[in-house]
């Protein structure tokens, strides 16, 4: 059975909302990996936060994983995956970033590994477009596409670029995430 994995992509609104989903969550058998846009100074805080308000394994990037599942990977810098030899590295890579981190250069990191992965994705609240070329490269790849509805997003933007695109599977209210969450 391929490891499972979860891409989340988010900005404006998304740093208390990503926390609130954490929270719902007793326990899950897969690998989370978060790209918040966030002032690349501000991150490390960010990240001390869920550590500390969280029960779970959070790393921050650059780091190793096994993706064994029930470990929480934050993007401190915009961070790719490496696969060296039979070990997969988060590493930081600034080279053309458009946002810290940048979502789609994350998204396109796991496109060459896609085949050894379950992977699904949720679009989170944010301004403009950033994950949906990495979200529409791995959905190629049989990954399944979530974009937070309107009603919830501090901005509509993410999810509205996704669902424009025509490659989300479904739009989910938020009590419809954290179910999504627990029975993946």
């Amino acid at each position: 059975m391929k490891p499972k994995i979860l891409l989340i992509g988010a900005s404006t609104g998304g740093p208390l909302l990503i926390k609130e989903l954490l929270l719902s969550l007793n326990y899950f058998n897969y690998t989370i990996v978060i790209a918040q846009h966030m002032k690349e100074e501000v991150l490390p805080f960010y990240i001390d936060d869920l550590k500390e308000s969280l029960p779970f394994c959070i790393k921050a990037t650059p780091t190793i994983s096994n993706f064994r599942g029930g470990e929480v990977i934050v993007c401190s810098q915009s961070t790719i995956l490496q696969k060296e030899y039979s070990t997969f590295k988060f590493v930081t890579n600034t080279d053309n970033q458009s946002y810290t981190p940048d979502i789609n250069k994350l998204f396109n990191s796991f496109v060459p590994y896609a085949n050894e992965f379950d992977i699904s994705i949720l679009i989170l609240t944010g301004i403009g477009s950033d994950g949906i070329d990495g979200a529409y490269n791995l959905k190629k790849y049989r990954s399944k596409i979530i974009a937070q509805d309107k009603q919830n997003c501090a901005v509509y933007g993410m999810p509205k670029a996704a669902v424009e695109m025509g490659i989300v599977d479904k739009v989910q209210t938020l009590d419809e995430i954290k179910n999504y969450m627990k029975e993946l």
